[in-house]
């Protein structure tokens, strides 16, 4: 197998949070990738193997608790992409431990015959003031060519946990040429005892933290298209409200608008916020003006139209209708106005999330004897795939930033929490969220990119 070769070096966040090492290393560039967005994608048979010194001075029993920690958290962040097969350390041939760290210290041939795709390796030494440095080389077993090396020093926990997210997120990157799953964030409605609050964390269910407690009901969370900014309505102990969460410092905005009901608030790249609203008593969908007051109408009509979410383009949005009885999925050209119709199949069908690429809409479908399940339609194809199976009631599905991964909200642990999967149906991974139900995930957009 041939792997998409790049140039490997560059200098990370900031001299503050890593040192960079081996700066200048290079390797060829004439390999293809691997294509992980079509049916009947490859599995990439890896193995992690255990750490080891930079140098042969260093006591191998010895190594520092942070290194293992590192090792520990490339290898679960790994395990979140359904293309990654892990080959177990037994069916290594020659034994688990690696003799060196560079290329030429390799013996391809045993990591060959044990049918490896993909060889990562992890070197340290220990420097001054309570840090260590460490060495991350990812190896194509078939070429036994180098495709990605980095280097970092630690100096706290913190300091792990972006290193292996980088070091993902790059490897990720050279596999497939995208890598937004390990650089991005989800936003989500956790249930406590007596309310309903926002947090945010990684993906992986890592840097969790809540950003917006109040007494009272916050729900439907949405970002802006630049990450900066988190929406959400909020059922206070009178009325309905529409809240906007600053990043920058944490702020808070409160707006109340006409009518009873606050509902999905949405970003239109472009454009602004949209949500649905009440002011004449069945819910539309409205542009919000600058100052956040009741806008233009986008979607106008005597049945119950709630849940709009846009493309990344801004040029398509969905949203769920009543006008035929049932709750369906519609999608409405944002040029021209025009409205097609998504869901045919079933009664109840809910939660609608377009691709950023625009290709494919997920949304929710009560199945008679299966409960709510996750539905992938592909507008190119003009089909549809469900994707979730249970057990309980799969919901709220969201895109990610590479329209490839999945988040939803299921019980199927009995409470409410929080899964990824991918629209090829791969198996659902849950997400750590700590104490709680999780519902209502939304993907913050991939802002960040990295030079190499």
């Amino acid at each position: 197998m041939n792997w998409m070769l790049k140039t490997v070096f560059s200098a990370f966040i900031s001299v503050v949070l890593f040192t960079p090492l081996l700066s200048g290393l290079s390797i060829a560039d004439n390999s293809m990738q691997i294509n992980i967005y079509g049916p009947g994608e490859s599995k990439i048979n890896t193995y992690l193997a255990p750490s080891r010194p930079l140098s042969d001075q260093t006591d191998e029993t010895q190594t520092p608790s942070r290194v293992k920690d590192l090792h520990r958290l490339i290898q679960e962040n790994l395990a979140f992409l359904p293309f990654i097969h892990f080959v177990p350390e037994k069916d290594i041939i020659g034994g688990a431990h690696v003799r060196g760290l560079a290329q030429r210290d390799l013996d391809f041939k045993r990591f060959q015959l044990s049918q490896l795709d993909l060889l990562c390796t992890v070197g340290w030494s220990t420097g001054s003031s309570n840090k260590e440095k460490v060495e991350l080389r990812a190896f194509d077993v078939y070429t036994k060519r180098m495709m990605l090396g980095r280097g970092y020093v630690l100096g706290s926990s913190r300091h792990v946990e972006q290193a292996s997210q980088r070091f993902c997120a790059d490897l990720m990157q050279a596999l497939t040429g995208r890598s937004g799953f390990f650089v991005s964030e989800l936003a989500f409605v956790r249930k406590t005892e007596t309310d309903k609050d926002i947090c945010v964390c990684t993906p992986q269910g890592r840097s969790l933290r809540t950003v917006v407690d109040l007494d009272g009901y916050c729900l439907s969370p949405a970002w802006s298209g630049d990450g900066q900014q988190l929406a959400m309505s909020f059922v206070g102990q009178s009325q309905h409200e529409f809240l906007l969460w600053y990043e920058k410092d944490s702020s808070l905005q409160r707006t109340t608008l006409p009518g009873n009901t606050i509902i999905s608030p949405t970003y239109w790249p472009g454009q602004g916020w949209v949500i649905s609203a009440d002011p004449r008593n069945s819910p539309d969908i409205f542009l919000l003006n600058d100052d956040l007051t009741l806008g233009q109408p986008l979607v106008e009509h005597w049945a119950i139209d709630i849940s709009p979410h846009f493309d990344a383009t801004g040029k398509h949005m969905v949203f769920v209708s009543s006008r035929f009885g049932n709750p369906h999925i519609f999608l409405r050209q944002m040029d021209n106005g025009e409205v097609e119709r998504i869901s045919f199949e079933g009664t109840y069908n809910t939660n609608p999330s377009i691709s950023p690429d625009g290709r494919f809409v997920a949304y929710s479908r009560l199945i008679k004897d299966q409960g709510h399940r996750i539905i992938v339609y592909d507008r190119q194809k003009k089909t549809e795939r469900q994707v979730t199976f249970g057990p309980g009631n799969d919901e709220d599905p969201a895109w990610g930033p590479d329209s490839y991964f999945l988040a939803f909200s299921s019980d199927r642990s009995e409470t409410y929490q929080l899964y990824i999967t991918t629209r090829h149906a791969d198996t659902a991974r849950r997400i750590p969220t700590g104490q709680g139900a999780a519902t209502s995930p939304a993907w913050k957009p991939n802002t960040e990119r990295f030079s190499h």
